[in-house]
């Protein structure tokens, strides 16, 4: 009976941990990529984004995110959730300064919530604040 309730816990243990999204799993997001489109909160159509108007960033081997001069960005997450996978960013070598960083007051979220579908990327930044959709460059 005791090795039946050991069973139990432990099956309930690793049923619970949290899915992790690997190193190898992060390969894809790697890149540059510019943002083709927005989604309102409380919207259901998506708004092109002109060409004058376009932000990139570039999403670095290690999870870093910079901008689109290779800084790295003001406010930027602590984890990136990927189609239901966390990973947790560790920068693994020294980032610059970014001096622009100086004159924002971040009020960002730790997660950036991604949905990566081939060369397309939906990010949600904070729950309820609309979405943004990139394209890789």
């Amino acid at each position: 009976m005791k090795n039946l309730l050991l069973l139990v816990f432990l099956v309930g243990m690793v049923g619970c941990r949290e899915k992790a999204l690997s190193p190898e799993e992060l390969q894809p997001l790697v890149g540059k990529w510019r943002l083709s489109a927005v989604q309102p909160t409380g919207k259901n159509e998506w708004e092109d984004v002109t060409q004058s108007s376009q932000y990139q960033f570039e999403i670095r081997y290690d999870g870093v995110i910079l901008d689109q001069n290779s800084l790295p960005a003001c406010c930027a997450p602590k984890y990136l959730s990927v189609n239901g996978k966390t990973f947790t960013i560790v920068p693994k070598e020294s980032l610059p300064n970014n001096p622009q960083c100086a004159l924002v007051s971040c009020l960002a979220c730790d997660t950036w919530n991604m949905d990566l579908q081939g060369d397309k990327l939906i990010v949600s930044y904070c729950e309820g604040s609309g979405r943004n959709r990139f394209v890789k460059l």
